[in-house]
């Protein structure tokens, strides 16, 4: 590893994107072979969100031989976020083809699935990724936003409070579950406000959680609170004003 990598991994681990941007560019520019600079840098255009520019430095690494399955991982996100999601599962399956182990990576490809509307290869990631990492909250709030967008309300409540129960301090699960109780039945919506009303204490900025409340009073015939929570809600985020 050049004297240039080394000073640029520095750099970028104390915050200092630039500095390490151009350690790694020289490092490149004195040996255009050096598959650790591109994709150091790679890591470094992803952090400074320009997605583009990370996957033509990750791909030069995979070209130059370094094709493992972080390096496909880094790729996969950059493509997710990107919006190249046929591109990502790629990446994701190659990584998983590398690391069979990679929980993340089958949750991130699982993820994918779902954008692109394919539910039950995402169920069967995020099912994986909980095989692989059993304590992960984030697949089992994952798989329940699958199961919920399927109509399976009772499995995603289960997943939901698995989620939960591993990460209690989980805004988007409460959220998520607060939902499902709230569309499962009028009996039901005083655990879907306490739910909403948990990811609000967990996160007083949650504008969605807000909105969800006030459907719920609203449904409970109690307007007055309905008004406050929509008009906290469209405070927060004017994009879910409520007509």
């Amino acid at each position: 590893m050049s004297e240039y990598v080394e000073g640029a991994m520095q750099s970028h681990e104390e915050g200092r994107l630039d500095e390490a941007m151009g350690e790694y560019t020289k490092a490149i520019e004195l040996d255009p072979t050096d598959a650790a600079a591109y994709y150091g840098r790679g890591l470094v255009w992803f952090e400074k969100d320009e997605f583009g520019k990370a996957i033509d430095d990750y791909t030069k690494a995979i070209e130059l031989n370094l094709s493992d399955a972080v390096v496909h991982f880094k790729r996969g996100v950059a493509w997710q976020m990107s919006g190249g999601l046929d591109e990502a599962i790629d990446d994701y399956s190659r990584a998983v083809e590398l690391d069979p182990s990679n929980a993340l990576a089958y949750n991130n490809r699982g993820i994918v699935w779902q954008r692109k509307d394919v539910l039950d290869k995402a169920i069967e990631d995020y099912s994986r990724a909980i095989e692989l990492d059993p304590d992960d909250s984030v697949a089992y709030n994952n798989r329940g936003f699958a199961w919920q967008e399927l109509g399976e309300f009772d499995r995603a409540i289960a997943d939901y409070d698995r989620a939960i129960e591993l990460n209690p301090e989980d805004a988007i699960a409460h959220n998520n579950r607060g939902f499902v109780w709230r569309v499962k039945g009028d009996q039901l919506k005083d655990k879907a406000i306490a739910d909403f009303s948990r990811a609000i204490e967990i996160n007083p900025a949650y504008a969605a959680a807000y909105k969800n409340r006030g459907f719920a009073w609203q449904e409970k015939n109690a307007d007055y609170n309905a008004m406050i929570d929509f008009k906290k809600a469209e405070e927060l985020d004017p994009s879910l004003r409520i007509e």
